[in-house]
């Protein structure tokens, strides 16, 4: 059986309640406050609502101050994390849209446990994590998916052996595979540099997707048949790469949020900026790329809005008429 088949065959979908999750290595406990039962139960949705979905990074939330510019750049990663905002604007947009009975979906590649205290307090009626292998709605998560463990060690070694730094993540903790003596930055990560030390710790790890920064065309175009032959390969940019379950992405996650709601394509929005964000534009009515959005993005989207500095979600809001 082939590497793309066991992937398939060990698909799992899961319906249970969701368990409180750590993060910053416990220092913060966070709770969930999502709150919308399945329709036809406690639902606070509005059946005319619309449902939308919204991509975090350059689109909810927006930095000028770069942490890997810093000399110490876990720490300035921690201080970003556990700052991070979105701006008043868009904090009240989200309010406005739930007054009037509309579905707000964070859509992000990350992984759960970085979902921040400000991204949750936007109170979202669920989040898509891990770039589609994690869907929650309220309290329940109702879809999940895993990379089986003979594809993550294979898939590391891989990397590791193209001197390739990856982060190997799951929804509760990442885990960097550093070969080149660099130091994972990520709150709640652990770094290891070998392939022994990765495998003690992979058992512990449930993988959903791994993630490059500043990889040299190059370097990553050794493995690339293979990633792009077993897995959803999303270039960010900057040699940043997503690397996930194959057919697996936002806009199939999309299509499980609105099935599970019993809500058809009619009044859905999607925003975002990056490449791994494309995949919402099929799964959606409308798609919106923000002002700071890749070339390709842009030409994809129904309208381009301002840039996510200048509050280009709350600008799009307005000009469908959500608020």
């Amino acid at each position: 059986m082939c590497l793309t088949h066991r992937i398939w065959s060990l698909h799992r979908v899961f319906k249970r309640q969701f368990l409180p999750t750590v993060f910053l290595h416990g220092a913060i406990t966070i709770s969930s406050c999502l709150a919308v039962g399945k329709p036809g139960e406690d639902s606070m949705l509005d059946e005319h609502g619309a449902v939308t979905f919204f991509d975090v990074d350059g689109t909810l939330v927006w930095s000028d101050d770069d942490p890997t510019a810093y000399e110490d750049e876990a720490a300035a990663f921690a201080d970003y994390f556990a700052n991070e905002r979105p701006s008043e604007g868009v904090a009240d947009a989200f309010a406005r849209m739930s007054e009037r009975g509309h579905a707000t979906f964070i859509c992000t590649g990350r992984p759960y446990y970085m979902i921040t205290p400000g991204l949750r307090a936007l109170n979202p009626t669920g989040v898509i994590c891990g770039a589609g292998s994690y869907v929650r709605v309220g309290d329940t998560v109702v879809h999940e998916e895993h990379i089986p463990a003979d594809a993550v060690m294979e898939t590391a070694r891989l990397f590791f052996e193209a001197g390739i730094d990856v982060d190997v993540e799951s929804n509760e903790r990442l885990v960097g595979l550093y070969p080149t003596g660099g130091v994972c930055p990520y709150p709640g990560s652990l770094t290891v540099r070998s392939l022994d030390e990765f495998a003690a710790e992979a058992p512990k790890l449930n993988v959903n997707k791994f993630s490059t920064r500043s990889v040299p065309a190059e370097r990553i175009a050794r493995i690339m048949p293979y990633l792009t032959e077993h897995f959803t390969v999303s270039d960010m940019q900057f040699g940043v790469y997503e690397v996930a379950l194959k057919g697996l992405d936002k806009g199939a996650a999309i299509g499980i949020v609105l099935d599970y709601l019993g809500h058809d394509r009619a009044q859905t929005f999607a925003f975002g900026d990056s490449e791994n964000d494309l995949p919402m534009a099929g799964a959606v009515e409308t798609f919106v790329a923000m002002g700071n959005a890749l070339p390709r993005v842009k030409d994809t989207a129904d309208y381009v809005t301002d840039h996510v500095r200048d509050d280009g979600i709350v600008s799009a809001l307005v000009h469908f008429g959500l608020i």
